[in-house]
């Protein structure tokens, strides 16, 4: 009897081994799949957004061309705010205020009179015999005037300081497009009919 209670202790004992042998394992099977699931685990990328910089110092009053601008990605806590973000949206508009290099370009910072709500691109036949003036007249702001046939009165303004969006002469044809606002295309298109119009560019700004 002594000895068959001694082989029961060792049996005992051996099934204890055993049972925390295999309780380590499932431990240590457990942290494994935890760490393969933590490696796995695509890296979060934070994410930017577009932001439009000056890659040149531009004085006030400047009209802005695609040389003059550049476009960088920052994360977006970084990103300031009111910064343009479109490049396109800003060629041809007017600085109203010295943008230095490297500084990104705000929407409060583009004249004020080059951003029309509810906008509208009109070409406009110019009087065959004036043409159009000289220089580049893509950017540029001008009144545009109407001279009536066979009256002697003086030309009336019919539009004033609005945006040169381009301008072409084609076989002695003059065709500019202008940037106005809705409420203005019914009255420079009436204005077509009644007489020539003229196109008179203004200078730009004086830069301080």
């Amino acid at each position: 009897m002594p000895a068959l209670h001694a082989g029961h202790q060792a049996v005992s004992r051996h099934r204890r081994r055993a049972l925390a042998h295999a309780a380590l394992a499932v431990v240590l099977v457990i942290a494994g799949l935890i760490e393969i699931g933590r490696s796995s685990a695509p890296a979060r990328r934070p994410s930017t957004v577009p932001q439009v910089v000056a890659v040149r110092a531009v004085p006030a009053g400047m009209t802005l061309s695609a040389d003059d601008l550049g476009v960088v990605r920052v994360p977006v806590r970084y990103a300031a705010r009111g910064a343009v973000g479109d490049a396109h949206a800003a060629i041809g508009r007017r600085t109203a205020v010295a943008i230095p290099a490297g500084a990104p370009l705000m929407a409060a910072e583009i004249a004020a009179a080059d951003r029309i709500d509810a906008a509208r691109d009109v070409a406009v036949r110019l009087d065959d015999a004036a043409g159009l003036p000289a220089g580049v007249l893509a950017g540029a702001h001008a009144d545009v005037l109407l001279v009536q046939p066979g009256r002697v009165s003086e030309p009336a303004v019919v539009l004033a300081d609005v945006l040169v969006v381009s301008a072409r002469s084609t076989d002695g044809a003059a065709v500019a497009t202008l940037r106005l606002p809705a409420a203005a295309v019914s009255g420079i298109v009436a204005a077509e009919g009644r007489g020539s119009l003229r196109l008179v560019v203004r200078a730009p700004a004086a830069v301080q």
